[in-house]
C-alpha cells in the first residue's frame, strides 16, 4: 500500500507505484498485467486570435452564436493549475454547475473550495506523486498555478470577457478585451505540471486522464509535450471525449512532431495579424524597424546611447569588450533557432550592465516572449533580421562613435501584417514513430497570444497556446453537434481548414529559409471555425478500429504487427500518408454525409509530384433514405522509381454548392531493394533455358512466389557461366547465399564513365558529339585562374601529356618555393603564384611556403574545373564512386593563385585582391574563387571590365536566409545542389530488421561483419555519455535540436564521434534530418572500426523502438554501396559530396566551394565557343 502512488480505476485499470527493477519484472510476469513501464516526464509547451479566426463575440451568426458561446460544455485542462482570482474566471451570471459533473474541488495550499472553485472553475485536482522534489520546491501544494502556463491555457479556452487589458498591464501592447474561444464553457483543472519550468509527470498525466473521464469532461486539452506518446487517451476517445494536444516546439526540424497517435488532434502553431514594430534610430538619422515587447520606457532609455558590436555575445566575447550602459548588437550563429539562444544572451547582456540589446536572427516574430526578461529589467531588446543588421554594421564601421535610440514598441493589427504563417518553433512532421499517420492535424494561433497569467495578462508563444484554440473550437462544435464522435469533430476541423492566407496566397512556414507550408507543417491547414460547423462530409472511425494500433504500439502484443503497421494508412483518417510507395498502392476511405440528405460530390485531385492518382468512384451520391456512408478507393502509382522525399497533394470532394471537403496527402517513393549479382559457377546444362529455369527455382525458394521471383530478376547469365542479377533485400541475398548451388552473392557495383558523375549529371557527356563539351573542344586553351589554397602538381589530373605549347597570350609566371619548382608547372598548370603577406603566423605554420596545396581544397576545385581524364579513381581508392575522374573543361589550362593557408584554408582579403590583380595582368579568361571571406572583393569589377568572367561560391551558411556571400552584381554567385548518386548503407538489428541510412563506410574489416552491442547515447554530448557505457558498442546518437535544424550535422556529429570514440565505442549511428552530408564521416570511420552512418529521425525511431523492447540489443553496420541514376532524387539544393583530386588521391568534398568550379568550367566552355561574349552574356547563358 505504501508503494502505490496512483490507482487508475475509472477509464481503465492500472496503477503507478514505487518499485525496484526486479519488482517491476516480477509484476510484468503476472497473468493479468499487460505492461510495466517506467514513469516518464513531460514538458508544458507555451486576444486578437479569436477575431482573427472569425469568432467575433458580437456576430449574430457563426459557430460562436450557434454554440451559445460554449454554454455548459465542460473542458478539462491538464496542465500546471490555475490562478482562480483572475478576472477571466469570474462566474458572475453563470447558472449552477451542470448536474452531470461528478468531479471535486481538491483543496491545498492557498486554494480552498470557497474561493478556488466556482460556477466557472467547477473542479480541480492536483497530482504531486512521483514528481521530483526539485520541481516541487517553492510550489503551491495545490491546484494553484505557480508559473502561469495552465492559467494562460485555460483562459484562452474558456476565459470570460475582460476589458482594458494589455501585456503585463503596461497599457500599450496588445491592449483591448481578452476572452476565451468558448467563454461560457466550464473548466475542470488537473494540475500535473510543477515548478517554474512546468515539468509534468507521466504517471500524474495518466491519473488526471483517468479522473477526468470519470468526472464528466466533454473535451480534454493537454498543452504538454515530451518524448513519449499518451496511448491511454484512447480510453477517453472511446468514451466520446475529444483529446487535443500541442505538437511541440522543436521546429523547424522535421520528423520531430509530438503526440502523434491517430485518435488525438495534434496542433501546430501559427501567427496572427498582429505585430509589435519597434523603431531603431541611428546616429546618422537612419531608421530601421524590428520587433520587440519594449513598453516600459524610461527617460534615459529613450535617449541616444553608445552602440557596440558584441559579435556572437557569448561569454568569452562579452568578457573582452565593455558594454556597460551601451546598446549591444548581437549576431549569434545563423543556424541556431533564436529560442535556443536568446534567453542566455539576454541574461549575459543584462548582467554585464548593458542598456539595450539588438539581436539578429532569421525569425523575428516567433521569440518575442523571451524578451520579457528585458521588460523586467526595463532594458529595450529588439529582434532584427540579417538585412537590417548589415546596415547597422555598415553604420558602425563608418563612425568612431556609433549611437542608437530604441523607441517603445507599437501594436499593429490587421491586413498590414502578413498572416497566418506557421511559426518557426512549431514541430514538423512526418511522425518518426508512425509515418503512416499524417501529423500535425491542424494549425491554430500560437504566437504572441495574450491571456491570463496570475492577476495580469501576458503574451506567450508555443503550440501550448495553439492547442487551447483548437480545444475551444472542439468545445463549440461539441455544443452544436452533441452526437458527433471525436473523429467526426476532428474531421470537420481538418477538412474545412484553409491552405491560403487572407490574400489568397499559399500559407507560408517560417523556417530556414521560409517556404510554402506543406502538410507536415500544418496538417490540413489553418483552422476555420465557422466552416467546421457544416463540413458536408466527415471521415468517422469507430474507436474499436484503433485497438489493433494500440495493441501493436503500446502493448506490442500481437504477431502480425509488422504488416499491420506498414498499412496504418488504411485507418479512416481525414488525411493520407504513404511513407513507402514502391510501385502502386490503394488506400480506402469512407465518408459520412452530415449535410443535406440529397447530395452529389465530385472528386478533385491534386496528385503528389512523381506519381499518378485516381479515385473510384470519382462521383458519390447520397439519396434520401439511402446510406449515409459511402466508401471509395484512392490509388497512387509512381511514375519514377526514385529513393525520394515526400511529395504532397490533396483530395477534395465538392458538391458544387457550399461544401469543399479537403484532405491532405503525403507520399514518399522508395527503392528498398538493391541489385545483387548471384554467381553459380560453371553452367550445369548446355540448354540456356534450363539454366535460366534453375535461376528461377533458386529465387522462388527465397521469395515463395514464382511471380515475385520473375519480377525481381534483371539479368540471367546462361551462356558462358551460370548466375543472375536480381533486385533483393539484404536478407533475401543472405538466404540465397546459403543455397548449395550458389558460389557468391555480391551487391552490384556501378562503373560510370565519369566518377566525378556531376558532369554527366549536367549533360556534359565526354563522348557526346553534339554537346557543349565537344563544341568547345573540351575547353582547349581557355585559361582558368583558380584563387584558392594552391595545387598538388603531381596529381594525375594535371598531367600535360598531349597538350600543345602554353598559349602565347599568357603573361604569368611559375613562382617557386618550398617543394615547388619550375618543373611543378607544365603545359596544364601554366602558372602559379603565392601570397603569404598579411596571413597570421598560426595559419602559415606547417604550410608549404609555395603554391603547393596543404589541405587539398584548391587541388579539388582545380581538378573539378580542368582535370583531365583519370581512370580507376575512387574515394580514397576504396571502390566508392569508382570510375573515371575528370573536370568539366578537361583541356583548359590552369593558373593557380594561392591566397588561402593552413589546414582550415584561411584567406586574406589583401592576398585575394593581389591575386585578382595579378590574374588580370597574367591573361586569365575565367576567375574561380571558392572562397567564403565574408566581404566582396572590389578588384573583381576590374577583372570583369577586362572581359574576365568571375565566379564565386555563395557560402555555406544555409539554410538561414540573408546569409549569401559574394553578392556584387557583376560576378556569378553559385549555390550548391545534389547529384544523382548516394551511398546507401544497411544497418542490421538483432531482430533481423534491416534499415537503410547513408555512409562512407568503405574500409570494412572483420569488425563490420560482426554484431556489436547497441546502446542509446541520447545527444552524445559529454553530459549524456557520462551516464552510459559505450565501450565496445555501437551508439545511437541524436543531433541536438539546434543542430538538427540546420543542413549540416557539424559540429554535433564531430562532437558525438569524438566523445564515443574516447569512451571506447565501436561504431556510430547518428540521427539527423539530412543524411547526405558526408565530409564528417571521413574522420569518423578512422576512429570507429565498426563504422559510422547517418539516418533520419524515422529510422532512428525504429532503432530506438528495438532498443526499448530487448534486453541485449545488437547491430551491424554494413559496407556502403554506390547507387547512381534515376533511383536518386536530384537535384536538391544542398552541399553534396563531389569527388575530385586531393594530393595524390581522390576524395569527396562538399560545399558551395565544390559548386563554384562547376560553373567556372561551364563559363570556360562558353568562353571557348563564344569568345566575343562579355561576362554578363556568359552569366545569362549559364
Amino acid at each position: 500500500m505504501k508503494s502505490i502512488v496512483y490507482s487508475y480505476k475509472h477509464g481503465f485499470s492500472g496503477f503507478a507505484a514505487m518499485l525496484t527493477e526486479s519488482q517491476a519484472e516480477e509484476l510484468a510476469r503476472l497473468p493479468e498485467v499487460i505492461s510495466v513501464k517506467p514513469n516518464t516526464y513531460h514538458q508544458a509547451q507555451t486576444t486578437r486570435s479569436w477575431d482573427f479566426l472569425g469568432l467575433n463575440y458580437n456576430e449574430q451568426s457563426g459557430l460562436l452564436k450557434k454554440a451559445k458561446n460554449g454554454e455548459d460544455v465542460i473542458v478539462g485542462v491538464i496542465d500546471s493549475g490555475i490562478w482562480p482570482e483572475s478576472r477571466s474566471f469570474d462566474d458572475n451570471g453563470y447558472s449552477p454547475v451542470p448536474a452531470r459533473w461528478k468531479g471535486k474541488c481538491q483543496t491545498g495550499a492557498a486554494f480552498n473550495a470557497t474561493t478556488g472553485c466556482n460556477r466557472k472553475i467547477i473542479g480541480v485536482r492536483w497530482y504531486s506523486g512521483g514528481i521530483p522534489d526539485e520541481n516541487l520546491k517553492g510550489e503551491y501544494m495545490s491546484a494553484r498555478d505557480l508559473g502561469g502556463h495552465g492559467t494562460h491555457v485555460a483562459s484562452t479556452i474558456v476565459g470570460g470577457q475582460v476589458r482594458n487589458v494589455s501585456h503585463r498591464q503596461g497599457g500599450a501592447l496588445a491592449a483591448g478585451t481578452a476572452r476565451g474561444g468558448a467563454p461560457r464553457a466550464r473548466v475542470a483543472v488537473y494540475k500535473v505540471c510543477w515548478g517554474l519550468r512546468a515539468q509534468c509527470g507521466g504517471a500524474a498525466i495518466l491519473a488526471a486522464i483517468d479522473d477526468a473521464m470519470n468526472d464528466g469532461v466533454d473535451v480534454l486539452s493537454l498543452s504538454i509535450g515530451g518524448a513519449g506518446e499518451h496511448y491511454e487517451t484512447l480510453h477517453a476517445v472511446a468514451r466520446g471525449i475529444p483529446v487535443v494536444f500541442g505538437g511541440g516546439n522543436d521546429g523547424p526540424t522535421p520528423q520531430i512532431v509530438r503526440n502523434t497517435v491517430p485518435w488525438v488532434i495534434t496542433v501546430a502553431a501559427s501567427t496572427i495579424d498582429r505585430a509589435f514594430p519597434t523603431v531603431i534610430s541611428l546616429g546618422n538619422n537612419e531608421k530601421f524597424v524590428g520587433q520587440s515587447l519594449y513598453y516600459n520606457a524610461t527617460a534615459s532609455s529613450t535617449k541616444f546611447q553608445m552602440l557596440v558590436d558584441g559579435s556572437s555575445c557569448d561569454a568569452e566575447t562579452l568578457a573582452s569588450i565593455n558594454i556597460t550602459r551601451k546598446v549591444v548588437l548581437c549576431s549569434p550563429p545563423s543556424m541556431t533557432p533564436p529560442r535556443l539562444l536568446l534567453g542566455d544572451v539576454i541574461g549575459r547582456v543584462i548582467k554585464a550592465g548593458a542598456n539595450g540589446l539588438i539581436f539578429v536572427q532569421y525569425s523575428v516574430s516567433n521569440a518575442l516572449d523571451f524578451l520579457n526578461a528585458c521588460s523586467r529589467a526595463s532594458v529595450p531588446c529588439v529582434l532584427v533580421d540579417y538585412e537590417i543588421t548589415r546596415r547597422i554594421e555598415s553604420y558602425m564601421t563608418s563612425t568612431s562613435t556609433p549611437m542608437v535610440k530604441v523607441s517603445p514598441a507599437m501594436t499593429v493589427v490587421g491586413s498590414g501584417v502578413l498572416s497566418p504563417r506557421i511559426a518557426a518553433f512549431s514541430s514538423r512532421g512526418p511522425s518518426s514513430l508512425f509515418p503512416g499517420i499524417l501529423k500535425p492535424d491542424i494549425a491554430a494561433p500560437g504566437v504572441s497570444i495574450l491571456a491570463a497569467v496570475g492577476d495580469s495578462y501576458e503574451l506567450k508563444s508555443g503550440t501550448s497556446m495553439a492547442c487551447p484554440h483548437v480545444s475551444a473550437v472542439v468545445a463549440l462544435l461539441k455544443m452544436v453537434h452533441p452526437d458527433w464522435s471525436p473523429a467526426m469533430i476532428k474531421s470537420a476541423i481538418v477538412t474545412t481548414a484553409s491552405v491560403t492566407d487572407r490574400f489568397g496566397m499559399p500559407i507560408q512556414a517560417e523556417a530556414v529559409p521560409r517556404k510554402v507550408a506543406d502538410p507536415f507543417d500544418f496538417g490540413g491547414g489553418h483552422i476555420e471555425p465557422d466552416k467546421a460547423i457544416d463540413p458536408g462530409l466527415v471521415y468517422d472511425i469507430d474507436p474499436s478500429h484503433y485497438t489493433k494500433f494500440f495493441n501493436c504500439t503500446f502493448l506490442e502484443a500481437e504477431d502480425d504487427c509488422e504488416s499491420y503497421m506498414e498499412q496504418i494508412y488504411q485507418l479512416n483518417l481525414p488525411s493520407i500518408a504513404v511513407p513507402k510507395l514502391k510501385d502502386s498502392v490503394t488506400v480506402w476511405r469512407t465518408v459520412t454525409n452530415v449535410g443535406e440528405a440529397e447530395a452529389t460530390y465530385h472528386a478533385v485531385l491534386e496528385a503528389p509530384v512523381g506519381m499518378t492518382m485516381s479515385v473510384e468512384p470519382s462521383v458519390i451520391t447520397f439519396t434520401r433514405g439511402g446510406s449515409r456512408s459511402l466508401t471509395f478507393k484512392v490509388t497512387f502509382t509512381t511514375t519514377q522509381r526514385v529513393q525520394g522525399g515526400y511529395t504532397f497533394g490533396s483530395l477534395t470532394w465538392l458538391d458544387g454548392n457550399t461544401h469543399s471537403v479537403r484532405i491532405p496527402i503525403a507520399v514518399r517513393t522508395i527503392i528498398q531493394d538493391f541489385l545483387y549479382i548471384v554467381y553459380m559457377g560453371e553452367k550445369k546444362h548446355d540448354d540456356p533455358s534450363v539454366v535460366t529455369a534453375s535461376h528461377h527455382d533458386a529465387l522462388t525458394s527465397v521469395f515463395g512466389s514464382k511471380d515475385e521471383a520473375m519480377k525481381s530478376i534483371v539479368y540471367s547469365y546462361k551462356h558462358g557461366f551460370s548466375g543472375f542479377a536480381a533486385m533483393l533485400t539484404e536478407s533475401q541475398a543472405d538466404e540465397l547465399a546459403k543455397l548449395p548451388g550458389v558460389v557468391t552473392v555480391k551487391p552490384n557495383t556501378y562503373h560510370e564513365t565519369h566518377t566525378t558523375r556531376s558532369w554527366d549529371f549536367l549533360g556534359l557527356n565526354y563522348y557526346e558529339q553534339s554537346s557543349l563539351l565537344k563544341k568547345a573542344s573540351y575547353g582547349e586553351d581557355v585559361i582558368v585562374g583558380v584563387v584558392d589554397s594552391g595545387i598538388w602538381p603531381e596529381s594525375q589530373s594535371f598531367d600535360d601529356n598531349g597538350y600543345g605549347p602554353v598559349p602565347a597570350r599568357w603573361k604569368g609566371n611559375c613562382q617557386t618555393g618550398v617543394a615547388f619548382n619550375t618543373t611543378s608547372c607544365n603545359r596544364k598548370i601554366i602558372g602559379a603564384r603565392w601570397y603569404s603577406s598579411g596571413i597570421p603566423d598560426e595559419s602559415l605554420k606547417g604550410d608549404y611556403m609555395s603554391p603547393r596545396d596543404l589541405n587539398g581544397h584548391g587541388t579539388h576545385t582545380a581538378s573539378t574545373i580542368a582535370g583531365k581524364q583519370v581512370w580507376n579513381a575512387s574515394h580514397h581508392r576504396s571502390g566508392l564512386a569508382a570510375g573515371v575522374a575528370r573536370g568539366g573543361a578537361p583541356r583548359a589550362r590552369l593558373a593557380v593563385y594561392k591566397a588561402c593557408w593552413g589546414t582550415t584554408g584561411t584567406c586574406s582579403t589583401a592576398a585575394v585582391l593581389a591575386a585578382v590583380d595579378d590574374a588580370i595582368n597574367d591573361g586569365v579568361d575565367v576567375l574561380s574563387l571558392s572562397l567564403g571571406i565574408g566581404s566582396d572583393i572590389p578588384g573583381t569589377l576590374h577583372a570583369v571590365a577586362s572581359g574576365i568572367t568571375v565566379v564565386f561560391a555563395g557560402g555555406n551558411a544555409g539554410p538561414a536566409p540573408q546569409t549569401v556571400e559574394n553578392v556584387v552584381p557583376w560576378v556569378i554567385t553559385v549555390a550548391a545542389s545534389t547529384i544523382d548518386r548516394s551511398f546507401p548503407t544497411v544497418v542490421s538489428l538483432g531482430n533481423k530488421e534491416k534499415l537503410v541510412g547513408q555512409s562512407l563506410n568503405y574500409n570494412a574489416t572483420k569488425n563490420n561483419s560482426n554484431y556489436h552491442m547497441l546502446v542509446f547515447g541520447s545527444s552524445c554530448d559529454e553530459e549524456s555519455l557520462a551516464t552510459v557505457n559505450v565501450t565496445g558498442k555501437i551508439v545511437l546518437c541524436y543531433a541536438p535540436l539546434e543542430a538538427a535544424a540546420t543542413s549540416s550535422p557539424n559540429p554535433a556529429f564531430g562532437t558525438a564521434a569524438i566523445g564515443i570514440a574516447k569512451g571506447g565505442a565501436k561504431g556510430l549511428i547518428f540521427a539527423h534530418q539530412r543524411t547526405n552530408i558526408f565530409d564528417d564521416l571521413e574522420n569518423c570511420n578512422k576512429i570507429l572500426p565498426a563504422g559510422c552512418m547517418m539516418v533520419d529521425f524515422e529510422i532512428a525511431a525504429r532503432i530506438a523502438s528495438y532498443l526499448n523492447i530487448t534486453r541485449k540489443p545488437v547491430a551491424k553496420i554494413s559496407r556502403a554501396v554506390t547507387v547512381v541514376g534515376n533511383g536518386v532524387l536530384a537535384p536538391r539544393i544542398a552541399a553534396f559530396s563531389i569527388l575530385a583530386a586531393v594530393g595524390d588521391s581522390y576524395k569527396f568534398m562538399s560545399g558551395t566551394s565544390m559548386a563554384c568550379p562547376h560553373v567556372s568550367a561551364v563559363a570556360a566552355l562558353l568562353k571557348s565557343v563564344h569568345p566575343d561574349w562579355s561576362p554578363a552574356m556568359i552569366n545569362i547563358g549559364d
